[in-house]
């Protein structure tokens, strides 16, 4: 992939919140130079994926998880998957932009619809960084099931060796469906060993 606007704006957007949070986590003294030494890796990674397409709705998740491991590359410490789920919540859950990432468009009939193709369209995406994914309709429009085959994620960071993270970047489904006013829960992950990734969703519409 080519280091361009997308994965600069990622870059730009959440370097602070990222930094910050290695304070609130670790009380590290050196955030300067790891965010330093992260931004070197951080483009590194980026120009090791494939090029995403543009239909392809997944670049924003593989570059969260770019950062994140870029990140993690750089830190002279060993942290705990626990530690490391708690670092990426605030990081990216603190961050003034997420406010704008709001999904309640997939529960309305022309969202769905376009949900729907994106995830027929995925099908015959053979991009080994993105996700291949299904979606069945629940029993209202504001319920719904993406089971997801293939995980971009998981593929990139068991390259970059950091397999045992991969469940605390999962845990932030979690948080964003709570931030979108929607009940989010999960039976299986392909990080687990799981077959594949049922993600059910279960939107609460906001009192007036």
């Amino acid at each position: 992939m080519k280091y361009g606007l997308l994965p600069k704006m990622m870059w730009g957007f959440f370097k602070n919140t990222f930094k910050k949070s290695l304070v609130d986590v670790w009380n590290v003294k050196s955030k300067k130079e790891i965010m330093k030494n992260a931004h070197v890796k951080y483009k590194n990674i980026i120009k090791s994926v494939d090029q995403f397409d543009k239909k392809d709705r997944f670049i924003f998740n593989i570059l969260s998880c770019a950062m994140l491991s870029a990140i993690l590359l750089s830190l002279d410490f060993d942290p705990a998957v626990e530690e490391v789920r708690e670092y990426y919540r605030l990081s990216m859950m603190t961050n003034k932009i997420m406010k704008f990432t709001k999904k309640e468009v997939n529960y309305t009939e022309k969202g769905r619809n376009r949900l729907k193709k994106s995830a027929e369209w995925s099908k015959s995406n053979n991009n080994p960084y993105s996700w291949k994914f299904d979606v069945e309709d629940g029993a209202s429009i504001n319920e719904y099931t993406a089971t997801f085959h293939t995980c971009g994620i998981c593929y990139l960071m068991k390259k970059l060796g950091l397999e045992k993270y991969i469940p605390a970047m999962c845990a932030l489904d979690y948080d964003m469906a709570h931030a979108n006013n929607t009940e989010f829960t999960r039976e299986y992950t392909l990080a687990s060993g799981g077959p594949y990734c049922d993600c059910h969703y279960n939107h609460k519409k906001a009192k007036k």
